[in-house]
């Protein structure tokens, strides 16, 4: 019998049974597949994320890897461009770059020595039931028990399905993302997080582990046919003339990985003797540069509610984690989404962009102060504004955005 099964050996599977097995908990990682895996998404955290690992003890590990500290940020908009250095608002102001798989066997590998058991190529077929609650998971000729199951096995989890966990909030798919890793991508004289908008397209760019780079492309799910495949993914970036300077060295050492139907919603995250972690709960398009943050919130909320969970799992146990986790990723989610929208700029607008972000001054000024400009909203509206500003801030490393609380 174990106290915790965990479904699932990606970022959110892997630090959860890392930090359930630091508190003395018995542990079990099952996933279908050899461990670790790649998967379709951003690949840049910051802070918070920093601050996590180094307090799970892996954060030189991390580093070790070779991707580079990206001290500096780099936006690109319409062939104009600004970049700054990212301002200190914590002992780790800067932002790493790491591919979902390596960052995986990092924290898989501290599960291992807190003394998780993990488990690849053990594919769950279903979970196993006494009247209502969850007690174990079988496989092909093999099962096992525990006190709690936890789905961390992706958007698709066929564990939330099979707990029946409802979906509660549902944006549907707004996006279609592609990403490869490059060698010899000319860099900028600094190493920097690079994000770039041209016609409607978004990109993620950065010198990541392994000395390669990853680029990552958002588009209209309309393009999806068109982009599909090595040649649409090159050709659209080699199309845009600033990265095809980038680009006049570099070769690609990938395949190039697709995701079409990347909706955004959140589920049901507990019932008894079952929760949910990662994208299980609660998927977000990888534009948004959240889900490696909100999976390890996930591990914390966990590790904060499971072992008092394990002696009786409670209906108090199961609305803790889910308050929990709402109040660190579900309500960022659904404001995040509230009222975006991403397209090409009017055409009279390009000269104002790239003045603006010409004038270094201008740019942080605005940044800081943009807030102010919507002071005369309705509460609703200053509240999401005040989200956006804020939310801006903290992935630009710039100093925290002026307050639209007009008292």
């Amino acid at each position: 019998m174990y106290d915790v099964i965990v479904v699932g050996g990606g970022v959110a599977g892997a630090a959860s049974a890392a930090l359930l097995a630091r508190e003395g908990l018995r542990v079990l990682v099952c996933d279908r597949t050899p461990l670790p895996a790649p998967a379709v998404s951003t690949h840049f955290f910051g802070p918070t994320t920093l601050a996590f690992l180094d307090r799970l003890g892996v954060l030189d590990e991390v580093l070790a890897t070779g991707a580079p500290p990206l001290r500096r940020w780099h936006l690109e908009v319409e062939g104009g461009y600004y970049g700054a250095p990212m301002l200190p608002r914590s002992p780790y102001h800067y932002n790493l770059c790491v591919r979902r798989e390596t960052l995986s066997g990092v924290l898989l590998r501290a599960a291992s020595r807190y003394g998780a058991e993990i488990r690849e190529r053990s594919a769950v077929r279903s979970l196993t039931w006494d009247g209502d609650q969850v007690v174990g998971i079988e496989g092909a000729g093999w099962s096992e028990k525990a006190k709690i199951v936890v789905g961390a096995d992706g958007r698709g989890s066929a564990t939330a399905r099979q707990a029946g966990a409802a979906m509660t909030f549902d944006a549907g798919a707004m996006r279609c993302t592609f990403h490869a890793y490059w060698e010899d991508v000319v860099p900028l004289p600094s190493p920097a997080l690079e994000l770039w908008h041209d016609s409607g397209h978004l990109l993620q760019v950065g010198p990541c582990d392994g000395g390669r780079w990853v680029i990552m492309l958002s588009a209209p799910v309309a393009e999806y046919a068109a982009l599909r495949g090595d040649e649409g993914y090159e050709r659209l970036l080699r199309s845009i003339p600033a990265m095809a300077d980038r680009l006049r060295t570099a070769r690609r050492v990938s395949p190039v990985y697709a995701g079409k139907s990347l909706r955004n919603f959140h589920r049901e995250p507990a019932g008894p003797g079952w929760r949910l972690a990662g994208d299980a709960y609660c998927h977000k398009d990888p534009l948004f540069g959240a889900g490696i943050t909100d999976a390890c919130a996930a591990a914390e909320s966990l590790a904060a509610t499971v072992p008092l969970a394990v002696d009786g799992d409670t209906p108090q146990a199961r609305e803790s984690y889910a308050t929990t986790l709402d109040e660190r990723v579900g309500r960022k989610v659904r404001a995040g989404l509230a009222g975006l929208r991403i397209a090409p700029p009017e055409p009279g607008q390009l000269a104002w962009i790239r003045g603006v972000l010409a004038h270094p001054g201008l740019a942080l000024e605005m940044t800081r102060r943009c807030s102010e400009l919507f002071a005369g909203l309705p509460e609703d509206r200053r509240d999401f504004w005040q989200r956006v500003a804020d939310g801006a801030s903290e992935v630009l490393g710039l100093p925290p955005a002026a307050s639209v609380n007009p008292s």
